[in-house]
Parts: C-alpha cells; sequence; structure tokens
C-alpha cells in the first residue's frame, strides 16, 4: 500500500486561511501521488486533503461546534461565555451567556440557534453568526430546516394532564406509558425574526421531518400523509390513510415517505414517492418492528434490534443488533453500540456487510444535519492515536489519504473542515480539499 503523509502547516492566529493548494513541489508531488493511486485502485471519484488552518488555545472544559464557516467555542461554569471564530482562528466575537451548560447549538445561514433544555422546559434563543448580537428567544425547540430561513415547532395536547405533570400513566400491572396526545400543533417560525409564518393543528399524534434537500415539511397523522411549503404552509400534496389508527413510525428520506400505524390496532406500514405520493409499497410489519428514520436509509427497530428495509418492496434486508446508521462518504455505515462489534458498510438488499475491524467512525458535526452524506469518512484506528481521511472500497481495509495531528479527539467534521482537540487546551482545524485525478 502507498501511504501518503499529508503534513500539517501551522497558520498563526489571524493568518488568511489557505486558498491555493499548491504550495511548492512538495504539494504537486503528493497531488500527482494521490491522483495516480487512486486511478490505480479505481475508487471514489474525488479525494481530499487535509491542511491545518488554526490552533486555538481554549479552557479544558470547554465544548465546540464546527460549521463549514466557523467554529462556535461554549464555556459553562460559574461564568458561561459563547465565542466564534473563523476558520483560519480570528475571533470575531465573544459574549456572556445566560443559558447555563445544557446547551445545544445548530447553525442556520447567519443564525445561530441555542438550544437549551432546564428541567423539561424548552426554550430556543438565536443570535447573529457574525456579530453574536441576540435576535429573539422563544420558549420552545426550534428546528431549523435546511433553507436556513426557516424553522418549526411542534407542540402536544394531552387531555387531563396538569399543566406541570408528564403525560405518563400505569396501567394495572404497574407498567409506565405514554398515551397519543389529543392534538399536535406545528408552527413554522422566521429564524431571522422569530416571527410565526403560520401555524396548524392535526389530530392526535402528529409526526413531521423535513423533506431533505427541499424546502418541504412532510407530516403524517392519524387521517393522511401532507406535504406542505415550509414558508406558507401551503398544502402541496396530500392522500387518506384508512382506519384512522394513530401514527407509530415515521420516515422520511430522498426516495421515500414512510408512515407507519399504530401496530397495537392492526394497521399498516405506507410508503409512498416524495415528488407525488403515489403508494411505492404497503405492508404489516412483523413483530414490534417500528419504522424511524436512519437518514436517507429505510429502516425500523425491534426492541434494541436495527432492520435496514429493501426500499423497493419494504422488506428486511438486513438485520444487526445494537447498532445506528450514519451515511458518510457516499457509503452507509453500522455503527456498533457495544464495543464487541466492528464498524461495517451496510450491504445492498440480499448482501453481506464489509466489516471494518480494528476502526471506529468519527461523526459529523450537528450543523451538517441533512448532508451527512456529504460528510468526508474519518476514522480512527485501534492503538494508532490518530484520525485518517479514509476512502472505502468495495471491499478490503480502509485506503488512508491523510492524517490528522497524533493523539487528535474528540473531532468534528463538517463536508469542508474538520476540528479535533490535540490536548484538553488545544483545538485544531483542517480544511478538506478536493483533488479531481
Amino acid at each position: 500500500m502507498i501511504e501518503l503523509d499529508l503534513r500539517e502547516e501551522t497558520v498563526r492566529e489571524g493568518a488568511p486561511a489557505p486558498r491555493d493548494w499548491i504550495r511548492g513541489s512538495r504539494w504537486v508531488a503528493s497531488a500527482i501521488t494521490l491522483c495516480l493511486l487512486l486511478g490505480l485502485a479505481g475508487s471514489v471519484p474525488i479525494a481530499r486533503y487535509l491542511d491545518q488552518t488554526a490552533t486555538l488555545r481554549v479552557p479544558a472544559g470547554a465544548s465546540m461546534t464546527l460549521s463549514d464557516q466557523r467554529l462556535y467555542i461554549y464555556t459553562g461554569g460559574a461564568g458561561p461565555t459563547l465565542s466564534a471564530y473563523t476558520l483560519n482562528g480570528r475571533r470575531l466575537w465573544q459574549t456572556a451567556s445566560r443559558y447555563g451548560d445544557a446547551v445545544f447549538l445548530r447553525e442556520a445561514g447567519n443564525t445561530l440557534l441555542i438550544n437549551v433544555n432546564r428541567s423539561g422546559t424548552a426554550q430556543t434563543a438565536a443570535v447573529d453568526a457574525l456579530t453574536g448580537d441576540e435576535l429573539w428567544s422563544l420558549g420552545a425547540q426550534v428546528e431549523p430546516l435546511a433553507d436556513g430561513r426557516t424553522g418549526l415547532i411542534t407542540a402536544t395536547a394531552f387531555t387531563g394532564v396538569p399543566a406541570d405533570g408528564a403525560p405518563e400513566f400505569l396501567d394495572t400491572n404497574g407498567n409506565r406509558f405514554f398515551p397519543a396526545p389529543d392534538s399536535t400543533t406545528l408552527s413554522a417560525v422566521d429564524l431571522a425574526t422569530g416571527g410565526t409564518l403560520w401555524t396548524r393543528s392535526f389530530g392526535g399524534s402528529a409526526r413531521q421531518a423535513a423533506r431533505p434537500g427541499t424546502t418541504e415539511v412532510v407530516v403524517a397523522d392519524q387521517s393522511g400523509v401532507q406535504v406542505l411549503d415550509a414558508r406558507s404552509g401551503d398544502v402541496l400534496r396530500s392522500t387518506l390513510l384508512t382506519g384512522g389508527f394513530a401514527i407509530e413510525g415515521f420516515s422520511v428520506s430522498d426516495e421515500l415517505i414512510i408512515a407507519q400505524q399504530s401496530g397495537r390496532r392492526g394497521g399498516q406500514t405506507f410508503a409512498y414517492r416524495p415528488d407525488t405520493l403515489a403508494e411505492a409499497w404497503h405492508l404489516r410489519m412483523p413483530g414490534n418492528m417500528v419504522v424511524t428514520g436512519c437518514e436517507d436509509v429505510p429502516c425500523a427497530t425491534e426492541v434494541s434490534d436495527l432492520r435496514l428495509l429493501d426500499p423497493a418492496t419494504g422488506a428486511v434486508s438486513y438485520a444487526v443488533r445494537s447498532a445506528s446508521v450514519h451515511r458518510q462518504g457516499g457509503h452507509t455505515l453500522l455503527v456498533p453500540q457495544t464495543d464487541e462489534k466492528d464498524l461495517r458498510i451496510a450491504p445492498e438488499p440480499g448482501g453481506t456487510p464489509e466489516a471494518l475491524p480494528g476502526w471506529t467512525l468519527v461523526p459529523p458535526s450537528s450543523t451538517v444535519s441533512g448532508r451527512t452524506a456529504e460528510a468526508p469518512v474519518l476514522l480512527t484506528r485501534d492503538g494508532d492515536g490518530r484520525v485518517w481521511l479514509a476512502a472505502l472500497p468495495a471491499s478490503g481495509a480502509p485506503r488512508e489519504l491523510g492524517s490528522l495531528a497524533s493523539g487528535a479527539f474528540d473531532c468534528q467534521s463538517t463536508v469542508t473542515m474538520v476540528a479535533c482537540r490535540t490536548e484538553l487546551e488545544e483545538i485544531r482545524v483542517w480544511q478538506l480539499e478536493g483533488v479531481r485525478p
């Protein structure tokens, strides 16, 4: 195997981020070697290389959130602060935070959403990602859509449940259960202002999800499936579901919208084409299987087990115990939830998975939600102490295209950037550039 060592070039804080990948004969030689390697191997159409752009010193307990444009550092404790940096290490702003330690950051265009959950009470604040100025605050969880302009709020109402009580009850055997809500309200907000764009109510337990790569929202309730325009709330397409059963499982991907009626009442599972809502298939799921969203891969869970579904028929194509699904680098990866199992590449229907023993996946940042399939494949190798940019062939071990600093940990990646801790108080940032062989 030819192994490339794409060495780091430290850029001092405040220096411009490198733009031109040609930096003398060393880079030219590396690029030529990389092209020859990929041409001989016949693998991925676009390879990538790594170029360090910044080194930051941060408090040991600080958390980071990486986007394609900025790096956010949140420091909790007695005097929490939120800071934003350019990807070459220049600090844009820093502000005192009033949100405590339990925060979750999501970037939507030039708006940064701060989701807070204190003792079961949700709150969302929006700040200008360029200045740090707070734009608005709402007492609800706001989920941003891919358009970077719109957010969704889902609220449920229960009859006979105290306002400060949890909607759960005990059956005659003493087991807890959670009843279906009487109604669900879906609202859209403008992320620039926090103002409400529209509100719609649905019967019972409605399920909703954004349709990938569009400004559409898909909603399923006991009466049917609707596709709404995210900005206006207008119904673009709809179809009825028979039986009036509650929706138990729901999934939206590029290929299919799947709505599963409550199995306890004899409901079925229906799959539709997103563009037309034409029915693709319907069936009754066996056992206790519940359809769930596995990014853009149709799947279902059964207790702690995962079942991948054949998009053409809905039949189970592959079953695995205690794993989650990630789409990265154009591959469907099965990530084990226990230490006893290997990372695997999911098979095509009827195939067998390709195990990657000794390798662990570095998941993408939360800011690339909806675009994870575009994110690069970053892996750590047991006993190696490095994070590798890798190409995954159809079979065999991953091929290393370049590595980050030795000892890198707590990494996040986007489509174009990678950030890792190299010490408890040090974060390094790398740019990923495409090289076409």
